[in-house]
């Protein structure tokens, strides 16, 4: 296990999770990493965020390629998370006489987490000099637990974010033009879409905080994935005030479950309207779709248009497992319809419309359901309810 140099007296000594496929419910098929950062002066040494409890020894590896871990001064908690904090006995135990150190609400959540375990507070107003090499703090409440926090080193010019500019991705490479700048933005989006999507209005204003303080940041170091530098910091940044400002373009997500392919079948046709409307339509089987990715796909579109059919008086449980999944995310400023097809009872399409509404969406007055089979009409004619759709897209 080596570490990996990302700025002057900065090195990543994190761990690398290549089989995680779920983080609380989002679904992660490409693994992550748990980021932690070694920063070096000519005095002290501090260690910025630890790892999850599983992979400690991975990240004493690391710092053990560099110096001795018994030897590192400080430990930073930016985040009391268990993916950051969870093996943060373990490491305190490798380096015995470091003094740890968190934001505030970081020291309470530090506590309760670890049995009264007993840590420093840091505010904006400190400043730890490690020896020609400084650390700043801002914490950052809700970006996006109450303890969050951010540190930068102004010496190296990096920022070490914690989860803000973060991506759910395991790889060898450590910054995102290693990896390439497309996939690096596409999981920013991903991870942004399923985690801080409901912490918009704070993340905007954690990204002006830091903005405001006139930092020369040349690397973003994030907890989870790749790190930006360069010419990709500015295009990561605008990526957040895209969506933190709620930009969306004419877009519309056609999402549905289906039992014997007449929802499906609709779904299609759905689609079709909404072109002939000339509105980007997007369309996923929830069956085989990660809801994660609906979420992203939700980021930057104008609407959802919803399918189900009816089973026990109600929707697929997949699709009332998507509907409870959006709602805590509360997607809010965006349309939704829903269509649907039913046998001998309905009842999806109703349940369907107050899910909607009771995760934000905006209701559309008509929906569209078929009985059994659609036939050449009902498809003509859901084709003709898409464009109406699409038609209120564009005036959106």
């Amino acid at each position: 296990m080596r570490a990996y140099p990302i700025a002057e007296g900065i090195h990543w000594v994190g761990a690398i999770d290549w089989n995680l496929r779920d983080f609380h419910g989002y679904e992660t098929p490409f693994g992550s990493t748990y980021n932690a950062y070694l920063v070096r002066g000519s005095e002290k040494t501090a260690l910025i965020d630890t790892v999850k409890a599983p992979f400690v020894p991975e990240l004493l590896a690391r710092v053990s390629s560099v110096m001795d871990p018994a030897d590192v001064d400080l430990i930073v908690v930016n985040h009391v998370e268990p993916d950051h904090n969870g093996g943060l006995r373990d490491v305190m135990a490798a380096m015995p006489d470091a003094r740890v150190v968190a934001s505030p609400s970081g020291v309470k959540g530090v506590a309760e987490y670890h049995d009264g375990l007993a840590v420093d507070a840091v505010t904006a107003d400190d400043v730890i000099d490690l020896g020609g090499r400084t650390l700043r703090f801002l914490p950052m409440p809700m970006v996006h637990w109450p303890d969050s926090m951010f540190t930068y080193c102004a010496e190296s010019k990096t920022l070490m974010p914690n989860d803000a500019f973060g991506q759910h991705y395991a790889c060898e490479e450590r910054f995102a033009d290693e990896l390439g700048l497309d996939t690096a933005l596409e999981q920013l989006g991903i991870y942004y879409a399923n985690i801080l999507l409901p912490l918009g209005t704070q993340v905007a204003k954690a990204v002006d905080k830091v903005l405001q303080t006139g930092w020369e940041i040349d690397v973003i170091a994030p907890s989870h994935g790749v790190a930006w530098r360069g010419a990709d910091i500015a295009v990561a940044i605008e990526r957040y005030r895209r969506w933190t400002a709620g930009e969306k373009r004419d877009k519309a997500v056609v999402v549905y479950g289906t039992m014997w392919g007449s929802t499906a079948e609709l779904a299609v046709h759905v689609v079709d309207g909404l072109a002939q409307a000339g509105v980007e339509a997007a369309m996923y089987d929830v069956a085989v779709t990660p809801i994660a990715h609906i979420a992203y796909e939700l980021l930057e579109a104008k609407a959802l248009v919803l399918g189900s059919p009816t089973l026990h008086h109600g929707m697929l449980y997949r699709v009332s497992g998507l509907l409870t999944y959006l709602e805590g995310l509360h997607p809010a400023g965006r349309l939704a319809a829903a269509f649907g097809s039913f046998g001998w009872g309905g009842g999806a399409i109703k349940q369907m419309r107050e899910r909607l509404e009771k995760a934000g969406f905006e209701l559309l007055a008509d929906d569209f359901g078929v009985k059994f089979r659609p036939t050449a009409d009902d498809l003509a004619a859901a084709e003709r309810w898409a464009r109406e759709i699409g038609e209120a897209v564009r005036a959106r």
